[in-house]
């Protein structure tokens, strides 16, 4: 991986050290986004961002605006970019769903909602291949802000679990949730019949 770099680990497929979120996430989230600080240069066609900021551009330094996507450089920068989500306080970020990280026990706790993305997402190779491979880990999704939350709830991409400080929007309250099982969406363990994806 480049110094302050793109995208993903190096050595998970040989050849390219850059992977781009596949375009059905986006589709799924159904939300567009201001910048997307960690993008190749020009961004990526199918990621709905307004701005972007490339490896030249460093986007950790530049500032940050609006409602930011994230698939930051994993491994070792991966926490120095969340933080900075964490700090901006409105974006989604796209990471390795490693709970064995002290980043993960750092980071997770302070998000609005996170997503457990159901089985391995394929990324598409930044090098031109036109196959992609499946990810060598599970990913996460991490959203910050209540528009992001909401986006992953909705996104079906898998499961869903609000943040520990997150008080549930209206339409997760549905009169469907009983008091003798109440609704995943307001941070319990059952869920109701009209929550049944989980």
């Amino acid at each position: 991986m480049t110094s302050g770099g793109l995208l993903h680990e190096r050595g998970w497929i040989e050849g390219s050290s850059e992977w781009y979120t596949p375009p059905h996430v986006f589709d799924a989230l159904a939300i567009a986004f201001d910048l997307d600080p960690a993008a190749p240069p020009g961004g990526v066609p199918w990621i709905p961002a307004r701005k972007h900021y490339a490896l030249a551009d460093n986007g950790l330094a530049r500032p940050w605006h609006g409602r930011v996507w994230l698939n930051p450089p994993y491994g070792r920068e991966t926490s120095r970019w969340l933080r900075r989500l964490v700090e901006h306080g409105d974006g989604i970020a796209l990471v390795f769903a490693r709970s064995d990280t002290a980043w993960f026990h750092e980071l997770a706790p302070t998000a609005t909602g996170l997503c457990f993305v159901a089985g391995r997402l394929r990324f598409v190779p930044g090098d031109g291949r036109p196959d992609a491979s499946t990810a060598g880990a599970p990913s996460l999704l991490m959203a910050y802000g209540s528009a992001c939350a909401n986006a992953l709830a909705n996104s079906d991409l898998g499961l869903y679990m609000p943040g520990p400080d997150t008080e549930p929007s209206a339409e997760h309250q549905s009169a469907a949730c009983s008091l003798a099982s109440p609704c995943v969406c307001a941070g319990h363990l059952t869920c109701c019949p009209a929550h049944t994806q989980v």
